[in-house]
């Protein structure tokens, strides 16, 4: 007759199934040239819908990996397997996976830029243009211009010190970055 009918009501359960990984980051992607091998550049962390899943992080190979070799992990941490030189290469590409602990098969992957920051590093060493002078010559002459072996850009204050070799400081001024006589030499 069509109106006999019979209802009931149903719970349905939604069942939480393992998300993958979707981001990755590095707390710090920059460390100073010249820090030893094994200096922490930063933390990774990753963003997954499962919060209570852990991540392991591996560097892989794939596009962006270019400088791999040059970092290790340890737990989350990143860290350098080089001393770097900024002077030499200024950045550095890496890819790291983040593979979640609720099936140990999902992963997500990310290219990192890791970016060495310049130190003003001291000089390395002192050049003099001529290291003689003629004998007669008046007070003021200049012997040679001095020149530092240091970063680009660096400028330099030249000063006569006393130490080992400083016996005829006095013989000499220093102008600007001109070694000058401050006597008049006989030889």
């Amino acid at each position: 007759t069509g109106t006999l009918y019979y209802e009931e009501a149903f719970t349905i359960t939604i069942v939480d199934v393992n998300d993958t990984p979707t981001d990755i980051s590095l707390s710090s992607a920059s460390v100073n040239e010249n820090e030893s091998s094994g200096t922490t550049v930063g933390t990774f962390s990753s963003t997954d819908d499962d919060t209570s899943d852990s991540h392991t992080y591996t560097l892989v190979s794939g596009t962006g990996s270019t400088d791999n070799s040059s970092f290790d992990i340890s737990s989350s941490n990143l860290q350098t397997a080089a001393s770097f030189n900024f002077e030499s290469q200024s950045s550095y590409n890496i890819l790291i996976r983040t593979t979640d602990s609720g099936t140990g098969t999902l992963y997500y992957e990310e290219a990192f830029t890791i970016t060495i920051v310049d130190i003003n590093e001291a000089p390395t060493d002192i050049s003099l243009s001529s290291t003689s002078v003629n004998e007669n010559m008046g007070l003021s002459t200049t012997v040679g211009t001095l020149s530092s072996t240091d970063d680009a850009g660096d400028s330099h204050t030249y000063t006569l010190v006393s130490g080992t070799g400083s016996t005829d400081n006095a013989s000499f001024a220093i102008s600007s970055a001109n070694l000058n006589t401050a006597a008049s030499f006989d030889y």
